[in-house]
């Protein structure tokens, strides 16, 4: 078993990768060390507190399950070509029209939202972030936002068997799905689904399960929910803020049922092989690794949550030691607002 450790951790990220697939294939167990020691130390922070475990190391057992023949997971494997980007590019190549459209108009016409399924919308693109803008006249649903729920239907219409339009449709379903933020317009589409959850991250003095002011707090890496509660879970640029992001994966596939999936965006860097640590947690105290510090906008905490990690293609490689399997999807629907050459979603769903 030591011997199979320490033989993974000496390879490259991509060799690390490939190795824990074959062994899955064989059916060996072992215990691989997926984060690095500035991740696997670290707070139970998405804002601004410290873990009252911070400083503990942890490995990740990978399983073999008898008769099941698992997809070989790694990040080559999961970023399956061609791919609704290279779709749309191969033609005429990047610029596409739609964004030559925004360049000339800074609008778009005729977009299908697949968050509220509003048709026939003009769509505005004012900013040069496209990722952060085009906002759907009727739900306020950004490009980011139809990101997901793009690559959240699919998944949705696999566990329950039938198609659905848009989020909107989903809300009517009896599916469990937990989304990590109570704001903005995925929770607002679906507040009134019966199988919804939502929480936020509100202080490190709180249980998790704590609810203030009717919102549930919820720290991702140990969260209060049972066992395989969830049939669907979303977040979005959530996971970079936390000092220890693959304990939160390790917690979020507990959660999940069988088969169910965790859909999600972060920060990526597809040419870069290694997350961007740039902050961690050690022995309690915040250190940063690279400046200056990058705070996004969080209105439950006026500095704002942390940017700890800016994640390469080994974050799939790791997510898949987890016993994920892993899609990983570029896409570009220009019919549904979906613009630019960095809309990359991450399925990750539990065998």
């Amino acid at each position: 078993m030591k011997q199979a450790t320490r033989a993974l951790r000496a390879l490259t990220t991509k060799q690390r990768g490939l190795a824990a697939a074959s062994l899955l294939a064989l059916g060996c167990y072992c215990q691989v060390a997926v984060a690095s020691e500035a991740l696997e130390h670290g707070s139970s922070l998405q804002g601004g507190g410290l873990d009252r475990d911070a400083g503990e190391h942890e490995a990740h057992s990978l399983q073999h399950f008898n008769n099941h023949h698992r997809e070989l997971c790694t990040w080559q494997s999961s970023y399956k070509e061609p791919s609704s980007y290279h779709y749309a590019v191969e033609k005429i190549g990047y610029p596409t029209e739609y964004e030559l459209l925004v360049s000339k108009n800074q609008y778009i016409e005729d977009v299908a939202c697949p968050v509220c399924g509003a048709e026939h919308q003009t769509v505005g693109f004012v900013g040069k972030n496209l990722r952060e803008e085009g906002k759907c006249p009727i739900c306020q649903s950004f490009n980011r936002l139809r990101q997901i729920a793009e690559a959240l239907l699919p998944e949705a219409q696999r566990i329950a068997g039938r198609p659905f339009g848009s989020m909107k449709d989903l809300a009517l379903s009896e599916l469990a799905v937990y989304n990590t933020q109570c704001a903005g317009p995925l929770h607002t589409t679906l507040l009134g689904m019966p199988g919804y959850a939502c929480s936020e991250y509100i202080s490190s003095e709180l249980a998790p399960g704590t609810t203030v002011r009717t919102t549930r707090h919820e720290d991702l890496q140990h969260t209060s929910f049972s066992n395989a509660t969830f049939d669907l879970i979303i977040s979005s640029e959530v996971l970079d803020h936390i000092p220890r992001p693959y304990q939160a994966h390790k917690e979020l596939r507990r959660i999940l049922k069988p088969g169910g999936s965790h859909i999600f965006t972060v920060p990526f860097s597809p040419t870069d092989l290694h997350d961007q640590v740039r902050a961690s947690v050690e022995g309690g105290r915040l250190v940063h690794h690279i400046g200056p510090p990058i705070y996004a906008g969080d209105p439950l905490h006026q500095k704002g949550a942390l940017l700890f990690t800016i994640f390469g293609q080994e974050m799939v490689d790791n997510i898949c030691l987890l016993d994920y399997n892993v899609t990983t999807h570029r896409l570009h629907v220009g019919p549904h607002g979906i613009l630019g050459n960095n809309a990359w979603v991450f399925v990750a769903t539990k065998g």
